[in-house]
């Protein structure tokens, strides 16, 4: 693929990784038709992840650009969510009137979101409204890639593994600051689940499934040994060269598929900056290995 491309609706395009994804750049999605918006969720399926940059959006534009990749998937803890819109969940330290708006150092440790839900989710949209210059970055590792690098006999073991994954177990390791309480409601919503390690993908490669927080651990195994072998493979898949770091600008929106991705959030100077980001859930719309 050439450094940049020119699309046939007129914006550009930046490869990102070795097939990770695309970064975008000359689109307005506030005024995108839907011709346009069904190009880019085409562009994010040939890889990945997918980069806007430059966006002004307001939550029904931003709800609208979600829709164009898929269904919109409420989110499970929605005393977080921005008020008339469940599909739009609040990451920021911002507090109004003495109440945080939104969740604050969420997401810190290596993991993939919608892991503890039964048809885990497909696609995370993230939209920055405030971001702090400096910090605060986005860091999403390639599975396909951290996957193909072991050694073929170690790929073969791995295929056969099949991971528990729990909310319940997810809350329990979140940052205290998290302020988060399992409601009853919300641990029916989404009892423990079983998903296989390693997932294939529609052109016959595959990638890890792996997430740090819901892991509980890996059926067959002593509890501890299981959760300490998906450890050392986070360790394994999240080195330098497996990495794309996002650095956040305001306007940016970033895009990245859960089943072929792990990320994490990096620290900022939470006491000088003020940090709005909104998030979208795209549901998957089919199970794990299928």
């Amino acid at each position: 693929m050439a450094s940049v491309s020119a699309t046939t609706q007129g914006f550009e395009v930046r490869p990102i990784g070795r097939g990770l994804g695309s970064e975008v750049t000359g689109i307005d999605l506030a005024t995108a038709s839907d011709t346009t918006l069904a190009e880019l969720a085409a562009l994010y399926r040939q890889g990945s992840v997918l980069v806007l940059r430059g966006q002004d959006l307001t939550p029904e534009q931003l709800t609208r650009f979600g829709r164009a990749l898929g269904p919109l998937e409420d989110h499970t803890r929605e005393q977080f969510t921005l008020p008339g819109y469940p599909t739009i969940y609040i990451l920021s330290n911002k507090e109004v009137d003495g109440r945080r708006i939104g969740v604050h150092r969420d997401g810190m440790g290596w993991h993939t979101d919608g892991s503890y839900l039964a048809n885990p989710l497909d696609t995370t949209v993230l939209y920055a409204l405030e971001s702090p210059p400096v910090g605060a970055d986005t860091l999403l590792a390639d599975m396909r890639e951290a996957f193909e690098a072991l050694p073929l006999e170690q790929r073969d073991a791995l295929r056969e593994k099949q991971v528990l994954h729990s909310f319940v177990h997810l809350i329990g390791n979140l940052d205290p600051e998290a302020r988060s309480v399992v409601t009853a409601e919300q641990r029916e919503r989404a009892p423990d689940v079983i998903h296989p390690l390693v997932l294939p993908r529609a052109d016959g490669t595959e990638n890890f499934y792996l997430s740090s927080g819901s892991t509980k651990e890996i059926l067959g195994q002593d509890p501890e040994e299981g959760r300490q072998l998906v450890r050392d493979l986070i360790v394994h898949a999240t080195q330098e060269r497996f990495i794309y770091r996002h650095r956040w600008k305001v306007g940016d929106v970033l895009v990245w598929n859960n089943r072929q991705t792990m990320h994490r959030a990096t620290e900022y100077d939470d006491k000088k900056y003020q940090r709005l980001v909104y998030r979208l859930w795209i549901a998957g719309t089919g199970g794990l290995g299928a």
